[in-house]
């Protein structure tokens, strides 16, 4: 019992004394660089730790909307308010800003109706709608749209057979509706000030153009990636169908509505939707569905359950299966809950993962503990595994102060809490942007952090994954990326100090606690010597990229100076220097080996003086990074990666970090399956694209 308390007891000062922490940098820049990538979309990193979602919150933008105006974020819900405001006051209009122009063949007044018929156009500031007529009933503020409707703004476009909307009980409803939607600015659509001239030829403008590559949400089990990454976020253009959308008050729903992410027909994947919701609830835009499947081809169908889906927060998969020989024996399968929020504007989240120890349940063992006289060095051995040692918890913190910002960790591979200084791994940090600069060519963000880990393994290639028992500290870090012509810099500047407790170089049972201070400073320039010109968007014959392929020849140059003093007297002085060829070759359009990558890095390593852990030692100092990536047959791919060291004799032990992936690609989505060799993990990585384009196409 005095264990579990003092356990629980450190758990928690160590998250809020030491809110930041940091194995020799260990992962902590990469988790820096990711919450940057949150806010500052140039960076375009992939993201690491991704169950812990809003690493930077956001402040949203207040919308006050006109009177009679229904609050659902559509751009189509403004364009009516539009119509509505001007015919109720068509003397003198409300707001000059919002007037609108109707032509038509007739236009007629009866009674409290104004009627218009025969080739309608309607145009407003924030968009054009097509029609074969239109009716207002200005006592029962009521709206009729009839006829084949088309409807466009800068960023959604429709085609229906009926609008109807009831502005007193606001409520309506769209008949046949097909239409795309941009998500990322749908908070943005009632902004007075983004008027815009609309021509009205909607054939034109209907059209799929301008198709290029976005993001993509995610399912993974990644290489050296501990934590279970399944994001599933909606495309930000995303093409829907549904027969009926009711609209009641803030809320759009549909009994049945079809979603595309891919821009061109036959879409690749479509989500199917039961019981779908569109609606406003504190300030944030969510959907849900009673349930949802993923169609892939229009031949296999594959069940995803409920979704529950907010548009200003990353989203996830709640079930999910994840491989980890080491930690977990093998396979678990996870359920995560929806986040808690707390505090004044809801600034604080919770979020809570389980997990389920399938193959450890199965054989009635575990491999992932040494025995209980044993410290956390101590040797792994089979024991009998207990029911406690079957389920596992991920739990996360995130919290802005101000300009600050809090994350706190903690992932268990078991809940028997006797053990806990063995199955418990934890870090936090807290930080603050300080510097940011984003010009057309030119980016550049200086970031601030105070760190912290608890029983965090890093790789140190040939010396494997090493214990950085605890670490924190404070770190500064500036990146600067610029583009020019035929050439992209990336420069960092990273200073850091920090106390760290790591196995000893020479003794690898014995733990040392030493402090550290290490200057990093690093340059790398990408040189494009032959680049033959490519199509500048997306068509529709790629269907085995979701991009069109940077062909070329790059050459790659990259030096690294890293400066570390030791409280022992212990240094070290390293300089790092990598180049090599990178050749692209193919389209991905035809059938058979249309698309080859290849990445050959050497990457040499001088060295001045050692350091008093194993985890941080230079080793490998002559190694061949290797990258190389083929297509086989039609979506097949194969990709093999990782190091060659020249330094080992034995041919067998000169693969580093070695993986395998052989891989499904389509222009929507991609289906991975991985080996690492080193670690004895295999997964799984499932991609759904995303596409920024212009126009609707025709039904799919």
């Amino acid at each position: 019992m005095k264990k579990k308390l003092f356990w629980s007891s450190f758990l928690v000062l160590f998250g809020f004394i030491n809110p930041i922490l940091s194995s020799s940098f260990l992962e902590i820049k990469n988790q820096l660089e990711d919450a940057e990538s949150r806010s500052n979309k140039i960076k375009n990193k992939k993201i690491k730790y991704e169950n812990y979602q809003n690493l930077v919150f956001l402040e949203k933008k207040e919308v006050k909307n006109m009177e009679n105006n229904f609050k659902l974020p559509l751009e189509i819900n403004k364009f009516l308010n539009v119509i509505s405001e001007n015919l109720a006051f068509v003397s003198n209009p409300k707001d000059k800003n919002f007037s609108v122009d109707i032509d038509s063949n007739t236009q007629s007044r009866i009674g409290s109706k104004f009627i218009a018929e025969g080739d309608v156009v309607i145009k407003t500031s924030n968009g054009i709608m097509r029609a074969s007529k239109l009716t207002y009933d200005k006592e029962l503020e009521k709206m009729i749209i009839e006829g084949d409707i088309d409807f466009k703004t800068e960023t959604q476009f429709l085609k229906a057979k009926t609008i109807e909307y009831d502005f007193i009980n606001k409520r309506g409803f769209i008949l046949r509706a097909f239409g795309s939607i941009d998500f990322k600015s749908i908070n943005n659509v009632f902004d007075s000030e983004n008027i815009s001239n609309f021509s009205d030829n909607f054939d034109k403008d209907f059209e799929i153009r301008n198709v290029t590559f976005d993001n993509s949400s995610k399912i993974q089990l990644k290489k050296n990636n501990q934590r279970i990454n399944a994001k599933l976020n909606p495309s930000s253009r995303t093409r829907f169908m549904a027969e009926r959308i009711d609209i009641n008050n803030d809320e759009w729903s549909a009994s049945e509505l079809k979603l595309t992410n891919d821009p061109f027909n036959k879409p690749q994947l479509v989500i199917n939707n039961k019981d779908f919701k569109f609606f406003r609830e504190n300030n944030d835009t969510k959907i849900k569905t009673k349930w949802s499947s993923l169609t892939f081809e229009d031949k296999l169908t594959i069940p995803i359950g409920p979704r529950n889906i907010n548009l200003d927060k990353e989203n996830y998969f709640k079930w999910g299966i994840a491989y980890d020989k080491q930690k977990y024996d093998g396979v678990s399968v996870y359920r995560s809950f929806d986040p808690l929020f707390f505090g004044k504007n809801e600034r604080t989240q919770f979020d809570f993962l389980g997990k389920f120890n399938l193959q450890r349940f199965l054989s009635g063992k575990t491999k992932s503990f040494s025995s209980e006289n044993e410290d956390i060095l101590g040797e792994k051995i089979e024991l009998d595994a207990n029911i406690l040692d079957f389920f596992g918890i991920d739990a996360g913190l995130n919290s802005s102060i101000g300009d600050w910002n809090f994350i706190l960790e903690a992932e268990t591979n078991s809940t028997d809490f006797d053990k806990l200084d063995k199955i418990l791994e934890g870090k936090s940090f807290f930080t603050k942007n300080i510097y940011s600069k984003n010009d057309n060519k030119y980016f550049a963000n200086g970031d601030i952090a105070f760190f912290g880990t608890f029983r965090e393994k890093t790789n140190n290639g040939s010396l494997g994954e090493i214990l950085v028992n605890n670490s924190y500290g404070v770190l500064f870090d500036l990146e600067i990326i610029k583009n020019k012509k035929n050439i992209d810099i990336t420069r960092n500047v990273s200073l850091g100090y920090g106390t760290y407790e790591s196995p000893s170089r020479t003794n690898s049972k014995n733990l040392i606690s030493k402090q550290r201070t290490n200057l990093s400073l690093k340059q790398k320039n990408e040189y494009a010597l032959w680049q033959p010109e490519s199509e500048r968007f997306l068509t529709d014959d790629y269907i085995y990229s979701p991009s069109v392929i940077n062909r070329g020849l790059f050459w790659l140059i990259e030096g690294n100076a890293d400066f570390l003093r030791y409280e022992d007297g212990n240094k070290q002085d390293v300089i790092l220097i990598k180049t090599g060829p990178k050749v692209v070759l193919g389209s991905y359009k035809k059938d058979y080996l249309d698309y080859t990558e290849i990445q050959l890095y050497p990457r040499f390593k001088f060295n001045r003086g050692n350091s008093p852990f194993s985890f941080d030692q230079v080793v490998d100092s002559s190694v061949v990074e290797f990258n190389i990536k083929q297509q086989l047959y039609k979506a097949l791919a194969v990709n093999f990666s990782g190091d060659f060291n020249l330094e080992n004799n034995n041919l067998e032990d000169n693969f580093i970090n070695s993986t395998i992936e052989i891989s499904l690609n389509r222009r929507a989505y991609n289906i991975g399956l991985f080996y690492d060799f080193d670690n004895e993990e295999g997964g799984i990585n499932f991609d759904i694209y995303s596409f920024n384009f212009s126009g609707l196409g025709s039904n799919f």
